[in-house]
C-alpha cells in the first residue's frame, strides 16, 4: 500500500482546509494510506517552528512521498526530506515580478519533484514546463442540493426576500467583501439581503447554498475557488469576478455569470456595476441550475481527482 504524507496549513477553525480533508479521504478510499500533518502557526517564524516535528513525523511514518498543499508547506517539506515532494500551488500570481513567484519558480525547477496548479491561468502565470493542472474535486455525496423551501425554512429565510450568500470571511481583504456590498447596493432593492457565511461546518454551508437565491464571489484573485465548484454541485445560481478557472467551471451553465472587468482593481466602479448587473440576472433566473450534472460530466468529483493523483504519485515513486 502506498503511503502519502499530506502537509497542509492547520490554522482553520476545524483544522486543515475542508478540501484537504476531503482529498485525503478520497485517496484512502482508493487504497492509499494518508497521514495528515497540520502546520500550525502564522508567518515564517510560525511555520518554521513546525520543522522539528515534521522531520520527526517523516522519519517515523516513512511515507513514499510528501504532498504539500500551499507553496509554503512545500518549502517546509523540502527542508527536511529528500523523499519525492509533490506541491499543490493553490493561489495565483497576478504580479509576474513578485518575489513569491520568483522563489516558487526556483523550487519548481530545482527542488520539487512535481508541481500541481489548480487552474490553467496559474500554470500560465508560472510559465514552466511539466506543471499539472488538477483542480480540487468536490465530494458530491456531501455537497448536494437540499429542497429549496425546506432549506429556507430551516435557516429562517423570509419568503419576501432574496438572499445572496458570500461564503468567506468578509474580513479577508483578498475576498473583497466591499465590492459584494456595493453590487447589492446598486440593485437598489430592499428585498435583497447579503449574508456572509463563514466558520460553519459543511452541512450548514450546503443548507445555505440550497436556500440562497444566488452565491456571490468578488475575490481579487483565486486559483480554482472551491466555493464555486461546491455551489455548482448544489445547483445554486452564481455571480463571480473573473478569477482562476471560474469561466471554465461555469461555461454554458444557465443561471451562473462571470462579471466583466479586472478583478485586481478592487475599487473599480465599472467592475462593481458589472457584478451588480450579473447579480440582477442571477436573481431573476428564479430557479435552480443544472450545475451538478455539469460537474459530473467535467469529472471534477473527489473520486475523479483521486484517480488522477494516484497516477501522478506512481510516476513520482518510480
Amino acid at each position: 500500500m502506498m503511503k502519502v504524507l499530506f502537509v497542509a496549513s492547520g490554522n482553520k477553525k476545524f483544522g486543515v482546509s475542508s478540501f484537504v480533508a476531503s482529498q485525503a479521504k478520497s485517496l484512502e478510499q482508493a487504497g492509499v494510506d494518508v497521514i495528515v500533518f497540520p502546520v500550525v502557526g502564522h508567518g515564517w517564524k510560525g511555520y518554521a517552528a513546525n520543522l522539528p516535528k515534521l522531520r520527526k513525523t517523516i522519519r517515523q511514518e516513512n511515507p513514499d512521498l510528501i504532498h504539500a498543499h500551499y507553496t509554503t508547506c512545500g518549502l517546509l517539506a523540502s527542508l527536511v526530506t529528500r523523499k519525492p515532494v509533490v506541491v499543490s500551488v493553490l493561489g495565483s500570481f497576478p504580479n509576474p515580478k513578485a518575489f513569491k513567484l520568483k522563489w516558487v519558480k526556483f523550487f519548481i525547477k530545482n527542488i520539487w519533484t512535481l508541481t500541481i496548479t489548480k487552474s490553467r491561468r496559474t500554470a500560465n502565470q508560472i510559465s514552466l514546463p511539466g506543471i499539472h493542472v488538477i483542480p480540487n474535486g468536490v465530494n458530491i455525496e456531501q455537497f448536494k442540493p437540499y429542497p429549496f423551501d425546506e432549506s429556507r425554512k430551516i435557516l429562517g429565510f423570509d419568503d419576501g426576500h432574496k438572499y445572496v450568500i458570500f461564503v468567506s470571511n468578509p474580513d479577508r481583504p483578498e475576498k473583497n467583501y466591499k465590492m459584494a456590498e456595493e453590487a447589492v447596493r446598486q440593485l437598489n432593492d430592499p428585498a435583497v439581503r447579503l449574508v456572509p457565511v463563514f466558520d460553519r461546518p459543511h452541512d450548514d454551508v450546503v443548507r445555505y447554498m440550497s436556500a440562497a437565491d444566488a452565491l456571490i464571489l468578488t475575490s481579487v484573485s483565486e486559483g480554482s475557488p472551491n466555493v464555486i465548484k461546491e455551489a455548482v454541485a448544489c445547483n445554486c445560481p452564481i455571480v463571480t469576478t473573473d478569477v482562476g478557472d471560474v469561466r471554465e467551471r461555469l461555461e454554458g451553465l444557465e443561471g451562473c455569470y462571470v462579471a466583466d472587468g479586472n478583478s485586481m482593481d478592487r475599487d473599480s466602479i465599472e467592475l462593481a456595476r458589472s457584478v451588480s448587473d450579473k447579480l440582477r440576472l442571477a436573481l431573476s433566473f428564479n430557479r435552480r441550475t443544472q450545475g451538478r450534472e455539469k460537474l459530473i460530466q467535467d469529472r471534477i468529483t473527489t473520486i475523479d481527482i483521486a484517480d488522477r493523483l494516484l497516477r501522478i504519485y506512481s510516476s513520482c515513486c518510480r
